[in-house]
Protein backbone atom coordinates (compact mmCIF):
# COMPACT_ATOMS: atom_id res chain seq x y z
CA UNK A 1 0.00 0.00 0.00
CA UNK A 2 1.50 3.30 -0.81
CA UNK A 3 1.13 5.88 1.76
CA UNK A 4 1.28 9.86 1.86
CA UNK A 5 2.04 12.14 4.76
CA UNK A 6 0.72 15.68 4.14
CA UNK A 7 1.89 18.10 6.17
CA UNK A 8 0.28 21.48 5.97
CA UNK A 9 2.88 24.60 4.66
CA UNK A 10 0.64 27.92 4.19
CA UNK A 11 -3.44 28.72 3.83
CA UNK A 12 -3.37 27.30 0.76
CA UNK A 13 -0.33 24.75 0.15
CA UNK A 14 0.45 21.54 1.63
CA UNK A 15 3.58 19.51 1.08
CA UNK A 16 2.71 15.59 0.30
CA UNK A 17 6.02 13.00 1.29
CA UNK A 18 5.73 9.46 -0.18
CA UNK A 19 6.65 7.47 2.80
CA UNK A 20 8.44 4.08 1.56
CA UNK A 21 7.99 2.53 5.31
CA UNK A 22 5.96 3.47 8.32
CA UNK A 23 8.86 2.96 11.25
CA UNK A 24 6.91 4.07 13.57
CA UNK A 25 4.06 5.77 15.28
CA UNK A 26 3.23 6.72 19.22
CA UNK A 27 0.37 8.95 20.20
CA UNK A 28 1.95 9.99 23.58
CA UNK A 29 0.12 12.23 26.02
CA UNK A 30 0.99 15.38 24.60
CA UNK A 31 1.56 14.73 20.62
CA UNK A 32 0.99 12.55 17.48
CA UNK A 33 4.74 11.03 16.44
CA UNK A 34 6.00 9.03 13.72
CA UNK A 35 8.93 8.11 12.36
CA UNK A 36 9.18 7.31 8.57
CA UNK A 37 11.02 6.53 5.76
CA UNK A 38 10.65 8.99 2.87
CA UNK A 39 12.20 8.96 -0.49
CA UNK A 40 12.91 12.31 -0.80
CA UNK A 41 14.68 13.19 2.80
CA UNK A 42 15.06 9.35 4.08
CA UNK A 43 13.90 8.89 7.87
CA UNK A 44 12.30 12.35 9.04
CA UNK A 45 10.13 12.49 12.46
CA UNK A 46 6.62 13.84 12.30
CA UNK A 47 5.17 15.88 15.25
CA UNK A 48 1.68 16.33 15.51
CA UNK A 49 1.81 16.00 11.56
CA UNK A 50 4.48 18.47 10.95
CA UNK A 51 8.02 17.77 10.29
CA UNK A 52 10.44 18.03 13.07
CA UNK A 53 13.83 16.63 11.04
CA UNK A 54 14.75 14.97 8.42
CA UNK A 55 17.81 12.68 8.41
CA UNK A 56 18.92 14.43 4.75
CA UNK A 57 19.45 17.31 6.41
CA UNK A 58 18.98 17.87 9.97
CA UNK A 59 22.21 18.83 10.52
CA UNK A 60 21.64 21.89 8.54
CA UNK A 61 19.25 23.13 11.32
CA UNK A 62 20.96 21.75 14.07
CA UNK A 63 24.43 23.21 13.48
CA UNK A 64 22.31 26.79 13.07
CA UNK A 65 21.02 26.61 16.29
CA UNK A 66 23.75 25.53 18.50
CA UNK A 67 27.04 26.83 16.58
CA UNK A 68 26.83 30.39 16.33
CA UNK A 69 25.68 30.71 20.06
CA UNK A 70 28.18 28.39 21.72
CA UNK A 71 30.71 29.72 19.57
CA UNK A 72 30.04 33.42 20.35
CA UNK A 73 29.92 32.57 24.14
CA UNK A 74 33.67 31.05 23.63
CA UNK A 75 33.24 28.79 26.61
CA UNK A 76 30.48 27.42 27.53
CA UNK A 77 30.69 25.28 30.72
CA UNK A 78 27.14 24.67 31.63
CA UNK A 79 24.26 24.18 29.29
CA UNK A 80 20.71 23.86 29.81
CA UNK A 81 18.54 22.34 26.88
CA UNK A 82 14.93 23.02 26.79
CA UNK A 83 13.69 20.25 24.15
CA UNK A 84 15.88 16.90 24.30
CA UNK A 85 13.83 15.45 21.40
CA UNK A 86 16.32 13.42 19.25
CA UNK A 87 19.09 14.36 20.59
CA UNK A 88 20.67 15.86 17.29
CA UNK A 89 21.32 19.46 19.62
CA UNK A 90 23.12 17.68 22.41
CA UNK A 91 25.50 15.93 19.47
CA UNK A 92 26.32 19.12 18.61
CA UNK A 93 27.14 21.01 22.55
CA UNK A 94 29.21 18.27 23.05
CA UNK A 95 31.43 19.18 20.13
CA UNK A 96 32.26 22.09 22.18
CA UNK A 97 35.51 21.15 24.78
CA UNK A 98 34.68 23.52 27.17
CA UNK A 99 31.63 21.68 28.01
CA UNK A 100 31.52 20.01 31.15
CA UNK A 101 27.45 19.24 32.26
CA UNK A 102 24.54 19.54 30.12
CA UNK A 103 20.86 19.52 32.07
CA UNK A 104 19.04 18.43 28.58
CA UNK A 105 14.56 18.64 30.04
CA UNK A 106 12.40 17.24 27.68
CA UNK A 107 8.08 17.07 28.61
CA UNK A 108 7.85 13.94 26.79
CA UNK A 109 9.89 11.15 27.75
CA UNK A 110 8.43 8.89 25.18
CA UNK A 111 9.79 11.02 22.03
CA UNK A 112 13.08 10.69 23.62
CA UNK A 113 13.01 7.22 23.78
CA UNK A 114 11.64 6.69 20.45
CA UNK A 115 14.42 8.81 19.10
CA UNK A 116 16.83 6.68 21.12
CA UNK A 117 15.78 3.96 19.11
CA UNK A 118 14.97 5.18 15.99
CA UNK A 119 16.85 7.72 15.13
CA UNK A 120 20.46 6.75 16.16
CA UNK A 121 21.98 9.17 13.65
CA UNK A 122 20.59 12.21 15.27
CA UNK A 123 21.69 11.80 18.56
CA UNK A 124 25.08 9.85 17.99
CA UNK A 125 25.08 8.00 21.74
CA UNK A 126 24.65 12.00 23.23
CA UNK A 127 21.91 11.11 25.27
CA UNK A 128 24.00 8.59 27.10
CA UNK A 129 27.28 10.77 27.34
CA UNK A 130 27.78 11.02 31.02
CA UNK A 131 27.85 15.10 30.48
CA UNK A 132 24.51 14.61 29.92
CA UNK A 133 21.80 14.57 32.57
CA UNK A 134 18.14 13.71 30.89
CA UNK A 135 15.16 14.88 32.84
CA UNK A 136 11.81 14.38 32.22
CA UNK A 137 10.26 17.84 33.28
CA UNK A 138 8.26 20.72 32.83
CA UNK A 139 11.28 23.42 31.90
CA UNK A 140 9.53 26.04 33.96
CA UNK A 141 9.65 23.62 36.98
CA UNK A 142 13.53 23.26 35.84
CA UNK A 143 14.02 27.16 35.95
CA UNK A 144 12.35 28.14 38.91
CA UNK A 145 14.40 25.81 41.12
CA UNK A 146 17.92 26.98 39.29
CA UNK A 147 19.72 29.11 41.18
CA UNK A 148 20.43 32.58 39.62
CA UNK A 149 22.96 32.66 37.05
CA UNK A 150 23.52 28.72 36.76
CA UNK A 151 24.06 28.54 33.23
CA UNK A 152 26.37 30.06 30.34
CA UNK A 153 24.46 28.64 27.60
CA UNK A 154 20.68 28.07 27.35
CA UNK A 155 19.33 25.98 23.94
CA UNK A 156 15.29 26.07 23.60
CA UNK A 157 14.95 23.63 20.67
CA UNK A 158 11.11 23.63 21.57
CA UNK A 159 8.12 23.03 19.54
CA UNK A 160 6.08 26.42 17.80
CA UNK A 161 4.05 28.40 19.57
CA UNK A 162 0.39 26.55 18.71
CA UNK A 163 -2.74 27.42 20.34
CA UNK A 164 -3.07 23.50 20.90
CA UNK A 165 0.91 22.09 21.55
CA UNK A 166 2.89 21.46 24.66
CA UNK A 167 5.06 24.66 24.04
CA UNK A 168 3.07 28.01 23.76
CA UNK A 169 3.56 28.87 27.15
CA UNK A 170 7.05 28.73 26.63
CA UNK A 171 6.90 31.69 24.25
CA UNK A 172 5.85 34.01 27.15
CA UNK A 173 7.81 36.90 29.15
CA UNK A 174 6.91 34.76 31.84
CA UNK A 175 8.98 32.05 30.83
CA UNK A 176 12.01 34.32 29.73
CA UNK A 177 12.28 36.13 32.41
CA UNK A 178 12.99 32.74 34.05
CA UNK A 179 15.14 32.00 31.22
CA UNK A 180 17.33 35.15 31.83
CA UNK A 181 17.56 34.72 35.61
CA UNK A 182 18.99 31.61 35.24
CA UNK A 183 21.42 32.91 32.39
CA UNK A 184 24.84 33.71 33.73
CA UNK A 185 26.13 37.47 33.26
CA UNK A 186 28.05 36.52 30.09
CA UNK A 187 25.87 33.81 29.15
CA UNK A 188 24.32 33.46 25.52
CA UNK A 189 20.52 32.02 24.91
CA UNK A 190 19.28 30.82 21.61
CA UNK A 191 16.10 30.04 20.34
CA UNK A 192 14.32 28.24 17.23
CA UNK A 193 11.89 31.26 16.78
CA UNK A 194 9.98 29.59 13.67
CA UNK A 195 9.60 30.23 10.46
CA UNK A 196 10.61 33.41 8.91
CA UNK A 197 8.32 33.94 5.41
CA UNK A 198 8.54 37.38 4.20
CA UNK A 199 4.98 37.67 3.15
CA UNK A 200 3.81 35.87 6.77
CA UNK A 201 5.88 37.78 9.79
CA UNK A 202 3.22 38.22 12.74
CA UNK A 203 4.56 34.77 14.58
CA UNK A 204 7.96 35.94 14.40
CA UNK A 205 7.35 39.64 14.95
CA UNK A 206 5.57 38.41 18.24
CA UNK A 207 8.99 36.01 19.31
CA UNK A 208 11.31 39.03 19.02
CA UNK A 209 8.98 41.56 20.68
CA UNK A 210 8.57 39.24 23.57
CA UNK A 211 12.10 38.57 23.81
CA UNK A 212 12.83 42.31 23.47
CA UNK A 213 10.68 42.71 26.27
CA UNK A 214 12.74 40.78 28.69
CA UNK A 215 16.05 40.69 27.57
CA UNK A 216 18.95 43.25 27.00
CA UNK A 217 20.35 42.17 23.51
CA UNK A 218 17.99 40.06 21.07
CA UNK A 219 19.79 39.60 17.43
CA UNK A 220 18.01 37.19 15.02
CA UNK A 221 19.33 34.51 12.58
CA UNK A 222 18.68 32.87 10.11
CA UNK A 223 19.34 29.19 7.81
CA UNK A 224 17.26 27.55 5.31
CA UNK A 225 16.16 24.03 5.76
CA UNK A 226 15.14 22.01 2.87
CA UNK A 227 12.89 19.54 4.12
CA UNK A 228 10.81 22.48 6.21
CA UNK A 229 10.76 24.23 3.05
CA UNK A 230 11.82 27.79 4.35
CA UNK A 231 13.83 30.12 6.19
CA UNK A 232 14.11 29.36 9.57
CA UNK A 233 14.58 31.91 12.47
CA UNK A 234 16.96 31.41 15.12
CA UNK A 235 17.30 34.15 18.13
CA UNK A 236 20.06 34.87 20.21
CA UNK A 237 19.42 36.78 23.46
CA UNK A 238 21.98 37.97 26.46
CA UNK A 239 22.57 40.52 28.88
CA UNK A 240 25.29 42.21 27.36
CA UNK A 241 25.92 43.14 23.89
CA UNK A 242 27.11 39.88 21.54
CA UNK A 243 30.23 40.78 19.08
CA UNK A 244 28.63 38.51 16.33
CA UNK A 245 32.73 38.63 14.36
CA UNK A 246 35.44 37.97 16.81
CA UNK A 247 38.60 38.11 15.65
CA UNK A 248 39.60 34.47 16.62
CA UNK A 249 36.39 33.18 14.45
CA UNK A 250 37.96 30.73 12.38
CA UNK A 251 39.69 29.25 15.01
CA UNK A 252 37.03 28.35 16.88
CA UNK A 253 34.92 26.90 14.71
CA UNK A 254 38.07 24.69 13.56
CA UNK A 255 38.14 23.60 17.20
CA UNK A 256 34.05 21.50 16.43
CA UNK A 257 35.83 19.18 13.95
CA UNK A 258 33.93 18.44 10.79
CA UNK A 259 30.62 19.88 10.41
CA UNK A 260 28.06 19.63 7.27
CA UNK A 261 26.73 23.74 7.39
CA UNK A 262 28.92 25.73 9.68
CA UNK A 263 31.65 27.62 8.68
CA UNK A 264 32.83 31.27 8.99
CA UNK A 265 31.13 32.35 6.01
CA UNK A 266 28.06 30.64 6.54
CA UNK A 267 28.06 32.23 10.57
CA UNK A 268 28.53 35.78 9.50
CA UNK A 269 25.48 34.78 6.67
CA UNK A 270 23.44 33.24 9.03
CA UNK A 271 23.94 36.86 11.73
CA UNK A 272 23.06 38.77 8.57
CA UNK A 273 19.55 38.96 7.91
CA UNK A 274 18.63 40.21 4.79
CA UNK A 275 17.25 43.89 4.27
CA UNK A 276 13.16 42.40 3.36
CA UNK A 277 13.48 40.24 6.36
CA UNK A 278 15.34 43.16 8.80
CA UNK A 279 12.31 45.54 7.88
CA UNK A 280 9.71 43.73 8.02
CA UNK A 281 10.88 41.79 10.91
CA UNK A 282 11.51 45.34 13.01
CA UNK A 283 7.63 45.66 12.60
CA UNK A 284 5.45 46.09 15.75
CA UNK A 285 4.76 42.66 17.16
CA UNK A 286 2.06 41.25 20.28
CA UNK A 287 3.90 40.35 23.13
CA UNK A 288 3.41 37.47 24.99
CA UNK A 289 2.62 37.61 28.31
CA UNK A 290 1.60 34.05 29.80
CA UNK A 291 -0.44 35.63 32.81
CA UNK A 292 -2.96 33.39 34.36
CA UNK A 293 -4.27 30.38 32.81
CA UNK A 294 -4.29 31.67 29.12
CA UNK A 295 -1.95 33.48 27.01
CA UNK A 296 -2.51 36.87 27.35
CA UNK A 297 -1.13 39.47 24.55
CA UNK A 298 -0.38 43.16 24.91
CA UNK A 299 0.55 45.42 21.43
CA UNK A 300 4.60 45.40 21.03
CA UNK A 301 5.94 48.61 21.09
CA UNK A 302 9.55 48.16 20.01
CA UNK A 303 10.88 48.04 16.29
CA UNK A 304 9.43 50.27 13.40
CA UNK A 305 7.74 49.83 10.17
CA UNK A 306 9.25 50.28 6.78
Amino acid sequence: MHLVLQEPEIEGVSILYSVERLVAHVKTRYQDAVVADTSAYGRMLFLDGLVQSAEADEALYHEALVHPALVLHGSPRRVLVGGTGEGASLREILRHASVEKIVSVDLDAEVVELSRRHLEQWHAGSLDDPRVELRTEDIFDTLRQAAPGSFDAIVLDVTDPTDEGPSAALFSTQFFSLVLRALADDGICVLQAGELDPLDLKLARTVRSTLEAVFPHVRFAHGFVPSFHCLWGFALMSRRPLDADPPDLARRIAALGELQWYTPTAHRAALELPPILRRRLAQPGAVITGEGELLSYTTGHKGHGE
